[in-house]
């Protein structure tokens, strides 16, 4: 017997019976209501469950990194009321995002009732990155005094970083920085190692034969740069690139 029907077969005999069955009825209704309710709740998705695929599926993105991700994932709307998936949710990218910085991860579901949830997560990614120790102007030489190693999140990095030292020392600042300033290939860039003017040796090759000839730069240049020559044989300006201290490297 349904909790507190006994007292009202008491109250059914002192009332009338139409008021008896409206009473009954009520009661029915409610025990009905409270049941199908708690039935509801337990059918439910976790929404820490949504959560949590997220998250996971953020850090799988990132195995092998040299440290791993930090991922922060946005709470989802305590209000929202989602079917039980049949299945574990699938997590996935969509369209325009990406896995790295402030990003959107879909987390959705097939069977029995399909739904999709978008939540918000941020993937920093940290690793110690090489930063000025100083304010430096532009045109510096630098070397190892200049500079520090400081973890940062390499994600929101969008110049992109330096890591190994020889990659700046001896390479010249082509504007100022300020101090604390991440270093990126745009900063720096090898000194000029030919000036304009100077003799040059340019380096060529016809039929797999290397070609030497005098030349003379008609613009400085640092290693790697394309400057112009002129070959003092000929006397033809061309173009070349800049291999070492008065080399230019051109094709014949």
């Amino acid at each position: 017997m349904i909790p507190g029907i006994r007292p009202l077969y008491s109250l059914c005999r002192r009332e009338p019976a139409s008021i008896c069955r409206h009473i009954l009825a009520l009661v029915l209704c409610a025990v009905a209501g409270a049941q199908a309710s708690g039935l509801h709740a337990e059918e439910l998705q976790p929404l820490e469950s949504i959560e949590r695929a997220a998250m996971v599926f953020l850090e799988q993105q990132h195995v092998g990194a040299p440290t791993p991700p930090r991922v922060t994932v946005g709470r989802i709307d305590p209000r929202l009321r989602l079917s039980l998936c049949g299945t574990a949710p699938e997590a996935f990218v969509p369209p325009g995002q990406k896995v790295v910085g402030t990003t959107t991860v879909g987390v959705r579901c097939e069977v029995p009732s399909p739904w999709t949830v978008y939540v918000q997560a941020t993937v920093a990614l940290m690793q110690p990155v090489l930063v000025l120790r100083r304010p430096l102007p532009r045109g510096t030489v630098l070397d190892a005094a200049d500079v520090d190693m400081v973890e940062k999140d390499v994600a929101r990095l969008t110049m992109g970083y330096l890591t190994d030292l020889k990659d700046v020392d001896g390479m010249v600042l082509r504007r100022s920085v300020s101090a604390g300033a991440v270093l990126h290939p745009g900063l720096v860039q090898h000194p000029v190692s030919i000036r304009r003017g100077e003799r040059v040796t340019i380096l060529g090759q016809i039929g797999g034969i290397e070609v030497r000839m005098e030349g003379q730069a008609l613009t400085d240049g640092a290693k790697g740069d394309i400057i112009q020559v002129r070959n003092l044989s000929s006397g033809r300006a061309i173009e070349g690139v800049v291999v070492g201290p008065g080399v230019v490297q051109v094709r014949l």
